[in-house]
């Protein structure tokens, strides 16, 4: 199931680069950043997380045990909502290429499942979106300096792990929690 996963994920990642493509005169997200990464709670399906791990394991022993102790740091925090993804390392994601879909799709607007839009909270940082967002009235007031236009897009994670692609990839998420609450599972003993 994880080569079909993995296919989906191959997919997906053409088309979000597409987005982000249209999207560059409002994306401000650049290698080093890592805010999105400092403050969350990463919801992860079973088979997102499966996929981590298994890319995990491929890691070298030094970036394992560095991973580790970043695990054993969170994992005393009791329950925080939000945190700093134990995978970041100097700024830099050690399993981005198997990051889960809300990591890949963070940056852009998008839909909730209820319909509305979604400014990414970086906005507020003065990146993605900033130069044309109204804090006042937390909308986007107008266009870029080329004329291209801020789009929301559908990629809320529901939409996105919805039965049909389930099925038209032959794949099963499973359970979703948060990456945490996954990670207590695995290395709560150490």
């Amino acid at each position: 199931m994880l080569s079909r996963y993995i296919n989906y994920l191959s997919l997906l990642d053409y088309e979000l680069n597409k987005m982000f493509t249209n999207q560059a005169p409002f994306i401000k997200c650049k290698v080093g950043c890592a805010k999105c990464c400092k403050d969350g709670d990463f919801p992860t399906s079973e088979l997102e997380y499966v996929n981590l791990m298994d890319y995990y394991r491929l890691l070298s022993d030094d970036l394992k045990n560095i991973i580790k102790k970043n695990i054993q740091s969170l994992l005393k925090l009791n329950n925080e909502k939000n945190y700093v993804c134990p995978f970041l390392i100097k700024d830099l994601c050690s399993v981005y290429p198997a990051r889960p879909i809300i990591c890949r799709t963070f940056g852009l607007i998008s839909y909730t499942s209820k319909g509305r839009k979604k400014i990414p909270f970086c906005v507020e940082l003065g990146l993605n979106y900033s130069k044309v967002f109204d804090k006042k009235t937390s909308k986007i007031i107008k266009l870029a300096e080329d004329g291209t236009e801020p789009i929301a897009y559908n990629i809320d994670r529901t939409f996105l792990r919805s039965k049909e692609f389930e099925q038209s990839f032959n794949i099963c998420f499973g359970e979703d929690k948060r990456m945490v609450d996954w990670l207590k599972e695995d290395f709560n003993e150490i």
